[in-house]
């Protein structure tokens, strides 16, 4: 496998790739310096967004595949000197070091150099691998440590970064980190898996115990040159002023159609509780009125039963009579 194969791509820059998201931190309109760029996966995209771009690259393929991007190429090794001789003079918005420091004899050279590049208030982006990655960690218990032609253990990766090295470096080369954000990748889905798997499940837990970065592939970090970093604060405070502001007015709006909402539904109850008692009423003169219909009926039929006894009394009198006696009676003469 070529260096330019292991390092050409296709992302979606709208999507949530790695590398969509690195890009997401480039300014619209910046002029972009993009160390090491390889084939162009990325720098394609800064260029149909219509950036200006200039690229250090040494490898003669990945050259060829950038020329026709209309991208300025710097053809250097940033191990040496002759890239900031070609950029003398120069200054950018941002500068791109995308998983390209672990690639370098000196990277703290290079950091050194940078800052002289930056327009005031530009930025710098950079990308490295995470070699505290859990599945590195779980491969190192089974005594491996082997190279490979791609991923963490990429055999061109001279240096090996974790996020307090990077930081520490990043400070000792007069930078202040601004941003950072994990590329996450499950272990049982990378490289070293089988490693992963291989360790008894107890084992797991008792490591992943409080260790909240196992899962984190790859570093990016946004930085800003020292004698920046108060105006870089300044700037910070207002975007976040600004979106305090904006998360206001939306809880605001909220309220409001909430608000509106509960008046509704306030007016709504109390109109529903005007035709419950409206019904509760209606009810309840229903039921006085089936107690009397019911006292009514009892009496009626106390009334049917006297007057039935009674007949039945007369009946059975006047059968024991003659209808003389019957008639005498009935006409009051005895």
């Amino acid at each position: 496998m070529s260096d330019i194969e292991r390092y050409d791509y296709a992302f979606d820059p709208e999507g949530d790739a790695w590398a969509a998201r690195l890009l997401r931190r480039v300014p619209g309109g910046a002029s972009v310096l993009e160390l090491g760029p390889g084939p162009g996966a990325m720098t394609q995209v800064l260029r149909a967004r219509g950036q200006a771009v200039t690229v250090v690259e040494n490898d003669p393929a990945a050259l060829q595949a950038l020329r026709p991007l209309g991208v300025q190429a710097v053809e250097a090794d940033l191990d040496g000197l002759a890239w900031l001789d070609a950029l003398q003079g120069r200054r950018f918005d941002a500068i791109l070091a995308c998983d390209v420091l672990e690639h370098l004899r000196s990277p703290e050279q290079v950091l050194k150099e940078l800052s002289g590049l930056l327009e005031p208030m530009g930025s710098l982006i950079i990308s490295l691998p995470n070699i505290a990655y859990a599945g590195v960690v779980a491969a190192l218990r089974a005594g491996v440590f082997d190279y490979a032609d791609k991923g963490l253990l990429d055999r061109t990766h001279l240096r090996f970064f974790t996020r307090r090295s990077i930081e520490q470096q990043l400070m000792d080369c007069g930078w202040v980190p601004l941003a950072w954000e994990a590329n996450r990748v499950p272990v049982a889905q990378s490289e070293f898996a089988w490693h992963w798997e291989a360790i008894p499940d107890v084992w797991r837990q008792h490591l992943l115990t409080g260790w909240t970065d196992f899962d984190v592939y790859q570093w990016m970090v946004v930085a800003a040159p020292a004698r920046d970093s108060r105006d870089w604060e300044t700037v910070q405070v207002r975007a976040e002023a600004s979106q305090l502001r904006a998360q206001l007015q939306a809880l605001q709006l909220t309220h409001a159609t909430e608000h509106a909402s509960l008046l509704e539904h306030q007016k709504a109850f109390g109109e529903a509780r005007q035709l419950i008692a409206q019904f509760e009423q209606e009810r309840d003169s229903l039921r006085q009125q089936v107690q009397q219909l019911a006292t009514d009926k009892a009496a009626l039929e106390q009334a049917c039963q006297d007057a039935q006894e009674a007949l039945t009394q007369e009946r059975a009198a006047m059968a024991g009579s003659s209808w003389r006696a019957r008639l005498a009676r009935r006409l009051g003469v005895d």
